[in-house]
């Protein structure tokens, strides 16, 4: 391994990421451990592998004894470690898309033991399917209110379970989707700037289930998910709240102060085939016409000082909004997860107000005060 100060892109990781990656169920000495191994930007998938190979090792140890509840979660610890690794590694596609395919594995060896379980589902999408991860939590109510949360350029329907527990805890069911472009659907499709056709396939899939109270359904996105988000409750009028987090206003606008990485990432997963052509395909991804059409209840949530999404995105999105509340924590970073509590509990409450009423029962209200709100 090579010894040294690390490479700039690294040194961006080491310095940025931290507060994402603990927030979302990684432990804070697996990243100053795993970090401290890596010097050169072309070592970052592979160490993060090592990482989650030690967590792989512990999962099938606990199982060969019957440890079943430790074995869970070191898988999901396992595929959380390889995901960090390929997120936004695409300069080896072949090395980012194993790390995947172990992320994919890992976790679904230990989403049974989650609690509710996330099952496994297929939404039906043109000629073909999205993956999605859907919980159900127990309650009064036969058929549940739920929240259809997308992932970002670099998230994926696993990620989003540390989010999802707090708006399971007030009795929301959810479903966290891999749309295309996004984790498992992102070999075969690629980013969609219409993303309400996502949320419409989504919508008609939860009226197929017997669990779910259709007329109560709710959408969540972050980062380029906050723009889907936004997007889909103009042209799908069955959502009924709407949480845009760290969503852009138009994906273009700050194309040349986004990081090297993320830049190359949208390439990639856009399908374009110059840094070029991803810049024009970027200002597609727009709610210049779409924001006006929102009427429904929205919360617009940002960090100041978000160096991917600046604040002015959201508060143009709300200005534009009928209907729209607008957050901003003035020290928050991306995605506000440096203050994951505070904001992850605000956003759950709002929805669950929005979506409950009477159907949650007092579950809602009990748990908002453990989870904060």
């Amino acid at each position: 391994m090579a010894q040294g100060q690390p490479d700039e892109r690294v040194a961006a990781a080491a310095a940025h990421w931290g507060a994402r990656f603990t927030a979302n169920g990684t432990d804070y000495g697996d990243f100053t451990a795993t970090m401290s191994r890596i010097t050169r930007w072309d070592d970052w998938c592979r160490e993060w592998g090592n990482t989650a190979r030690r967590y792989e090792q512990l999962a099938e140890s606990c199982e060969n004894v019957g440890h079943l509840v430790t074995a869970a979660g070191a898988w999901r610890r396992a595929a959380l470690c390889w995901h960090w690794g390929k997120f936004v590694f695409v300069d080896h596609p072949g090395e980012q898309r194993a790390a995947h395919e172990r992320a994919v594995a890992c976790y679904r060896n230990g989403a049974r033991a989650l609690t509710p379980p996330a099952e496994l589902v297929q939404i039906p999408y043109g000629d073909t399917s999205l993956p999605a991860y859907l919980r159900v939590p127990a309650g009064p109510a036969a058929r549940k209110p739920v929240v259809i949360m997308l992932p970002g350029l670099d998230s994926t329907k696993e990620e989003l379970q540390a989010t999802a527990e707090y708006m399971l805890a007030r009795g929301l069911a959810t479903i966290a989707v891999d749309g295309p472009g996004q984790g498992e659907s992102e070999y075969a499709l690629a980013i969609e700037p219409g993303y309400e056709r996502v949320a419409t396939a989504a919508v008609d899939y939860l009226a197929s289930r017997s669990d779910i109270d259709d007329g109560n359904v709710g959408v969540f996105g972050v980062s380029l998910g906050g723009y889907y988000a936004a997007r889909a409750a103009a042209y799908e009028p069955r959502l009924k709240a709407t949480v845009s987090l760290a969503g852009p206003y138009r994906f273009d606008l700050d194309w040349d102060d986004l990081p090297p990485q993320t830049r190359a990432t949208f390439q990639f997963r856009s399908g374009a085939a110059s840094e070029a052509e991803a810049r024009k395909r970027a200002g597609l991804l727009t709610l210049e016409e779409a924001a006006r059409r929102i009427t429904g209840p929205l919360l617009v949530v940002g960090g100041g000082k978000d160096r991917l999404v600046p604040a002015y995105h959201g508060e143009r999105i709300a200005s534009e909004a009928d209907n729209a509340e607008l957050v901003i924590y003035p020290d928050g970073s991306h995605g506000v997860t440096n203050r994951a509590f505070e904001s992850r509990s605000r956003m759950a409450d709002w929805l669950a107000g929005h979506l409950c009423g009477d159907l949650c029962g007092d579950l809602s209200g009990h748990l908002s005060g453990d989870l904060g709100g």
